[in-house]
């Protein structure tokens, strides 16, 4: 509906309700003043006739008339007033004229009230803004969907020029993979891992169709990634350790298999292939800062990784048989990885004192601040500190222990909880 034919049914609305208003008051409105002015005029006629019919009496009293004048008067005045003040009116009066003339002067009165409160407090244009409102969306409706079918069709001949180029070429493995990733496309994922088996025979060293075809085999399998993809992945990541999409599934086995620190690690490597402020990069963001979370208790335990990077530190926390008798079960143990003369933990892991002793890993997954992986230092110092009311802070009395020199890369440390906070 276009936004001039909008304004007119508008305004048609609008005056058809205020007709059926006006036909609704207006007769109430005249039959009322007509009767009032019936009825006032009566009233008046009897008053008179009354006050003529005393003064006939009183003049009988006072001798001035006979009894047979008086009977005459009294006659005459009853026909009169039987006549005139109690009678029909035969035709209308001035005042019944007036009152038409009234009635007609609201029926226009009222509308243009009404229409020029609505122009100085409400808004003319606003039946114009909604109806240009709904025509500019609908026209943005079909623009877009005609990009899609322009889209769709850029598809479907990028996927037949691809069919008759492997038809043509059969040996070419990036035809083939160009091929499976057009096939992914249009959701045909059976048809791409068979065009994905054959770019990985005709170029198995390329990361990308290793990953590929990995994703597709575990896509037809129910999104399974165990068996199969899984050796992909790890072929493909031997050959090319920053692989995106490699990356990307690592993690996402390792968080089907709750192993949170793993997913953050190659989730935290895969992000570095995004650009900044896309909408990939920021749902990736929220996956790794989410697998962070977990792992912060999860990684106490040893978190299987793939293949564990240099850029880590494993071990054991322990508490002494001398300080085991003054904790609690549900007492909270903290791990904290610092820089060397920092005071801010780079990362930090949590569990409870009845899970001592217990296998940690550390690695730039669980690091909050991007500025400070722990592959960017040689070695950091590590604090393990039992808290009874559950708080990080330091307080007299924690039970702790504390490694000051460990370097990044260490395996088998053994830290530990053996001395009281002054």
């Amino acid at each position: 509906m276009s936004a001039t034919l909008s304004l007119i049914v508008f305004w048609f609305a609008a005056l058809l309700l205020l007709a059926a208003v006006l036909a609704w008051i207006l007769p109430s409105v005249f039959r009322g003043l007509l009767a009032r002015e019936r009825l006032d005029r009566r009233d008046l006629n009897i008053a008179v006739y009354r006050d003529q019919y005393r003064e006939l009496e009183e003049d009988h009293r006072n001798g001035l008339i006979s009894d047979e004048q008086r009977d005459a008067a009294r006659a005459e005045l009853e026909m009169r007033l039987a006549e005139d003040a109690l009678g029909a009116e035969s035709e209308p009066s001035r005042p019944a004229r007036d009152t038409r003339r009234m009635g007609f002067a609201l029926a226009g009165v009222i509308p243009a009230l009404a229409c020029a409160g609505y122009l100085a407090v409400g808004e003319p244009g606003f039946i114009v803004k909604v109806a240009a409102a709904e025509e500019a969306e609908q026209e943005r409706q079909r623009k877009m969907q005609e990009a899609l079918q322009r889209l769709d069709g850029q598809v479907d001949q990028a996927l037949a020029d691809l069919e008759q180029a492997v038809r043509e070429n059969p040996e070419d493995g990036v035809s083939w993979a160009f091929l499976a990733n057009a096939y992914i496309a249009r959701d045909r994922w059976e048809d791409a891992e068979s065009a994905y088996a054959r770019a990985y025979g005709l170029l198995p060293e390329k990361a990308v169709v290793l990953s590929g075809y990995a994703e597709t085999i575990a896509v037809n399998a129910g999104r399974d990634l165990d068996g199969r993809p899984m050796e992909l992945i790890r072929q493909a990541l031997q050959i090319d350790p920053e692989d995106q999409k490699a990356l990307e599934l690592a993690g996402i086995h390792a968080y089907q298999n709750e192993e949170f620190t793993t997913a953050a690690y190659y989730w935290n490597q895969a992000l570095g292939q995004m650009p900044e402020g896309s909408p990939a990069h920021a749902e990736l963001t929220a996956m790794v800062r989410g697998a962070r979370v977990r792992g912060h208790t999860e990684a106490f335990g040893g978190a299987g990784m793939l293949a564990a990077p240099a850029s880590s530190i494993s071990g054991i926390v322990e508490i002494s048989a001398d300080l085991a008798a003054q904790v609690q079960p549900d007492d909270i143990v903290y791990l904290f990885a610092r820089t060397r003369g920092a005071g801010a933990p780079i990362a930090t892991l949590s569990t409870r004192v009845d899970q001592l002793p217990v296998d940690f890993v550390i690695d730039d997954g669980l690091v909050t601040d991007p500025e400070h992986l722990l592959s960017n230092y040689e070695s950091i110092t590590l604090v393990a500190r039992v808290s009874r009311d559950g708080d990080s802070r330091a307080r007299p009395g924690d039970l702790e222990g504390a490694l000051d020199t460990v370097d990044v890369g260490s395996r088998g440390i053994r830290l530990m909880i053996d001395t009281v906070r002054p």
